[in-house]
């Protein structure tokens, strides 16, 4: 199938599609969590002025756990295989072209969005339920470690399928989802995941369209 029949959005279009897609996935969370437990909001701290201390300190943590994230796919983007170079030409593509042509502004809102409804989703609600779900199966413990651990990996591999970009881009957001979902369990707070999250998409994002136009920008030789 030729590039060509698939219509690409406008990068207007594009970014009003992604706000309202990861908005609709928190949405869906809170939905499920209503319907059937577990409430993803029980994880995220309320904002008291007189407490604001504990909610920077989780944006804190979730900044900082930032860094292992980008440091893990740069060590991947320079294995020289197939797999690696089929994800660095993804910039080729015409959405992701509408994508990065977007403002640095636009981007970090795009990547709030995605942080907040896919952390509700997958690790607020998702990774608990199951927990729940393998307790009940198994007659054990929601809260044992075989749950826990079953949960994250399920949770971390419908994550990773979600994220059909390519066969490698599927095992690196899994991968994401483990960390994601490991930093819930370690901190108990759905803040910090939310905000690694938020911050990885951001960075990968303008990075990638600076280096694009810096690419675009330098002479041709020959």
């Amino acid at each position: 199938m030729e590039e060509s029949e698939t219509e690409v959005q406008s990068p207007d279009e594009l970014f009003l599609t992604a706000v309202v897609f990861e908005i609709a996935l928190g949405l869906l969370a809170l939905f499920l969590g209503w319907s059937l437990g577990p409430d993803a909001r029980a994880m995220i701290p309320k904002v008291d002025s007189s407490e604001i201390w504990p909610i920077v300190n989780q944006v804190l943590w979730g900044l900082l756990a930032t860094v292992p994230l980008l440091v893990f796919i740069e060590i991947v983007r320079r294995i020289p295989c197939e797999p690696v170079r089929e994800l660095e030409r993804l910039g080729e593509d015409g959405m992701m072209k509408s994508l990065l042509s977007l403002s640095p502004a636009e981007m970090v809102v795009i990547s709030l969005c995605a942080g907040i409804g896919e952390e509700l989703l997958f690790r607020g609600w998702l990774l608990y339920w199951l927990e729940g779900l393998y307790g009940r199966l198994f007659s054990v413990d929601a809260g044992s470690t075989a749950a826990l651990v079953a949960a994250l990996i399920v949770s971390s591999i419908a994550f990773g399928l979600v994220h059909p970009i390519t066969k490698l881009y599927i095992v690196l957001a899994a991968i994401m989802g483990l960390y994601f979902g490991g930093l819930v369990i370690w901190t108990g707070s759905l803040l910090v995941p939310i905000t690694a999250h938020a911050a990885y998409d951001a960075v990968q994002m303008i990075l990638t369209s600076w280096l694009n136009k810096r690419k675009a920008a330098q002479p041709h030789s020959g």
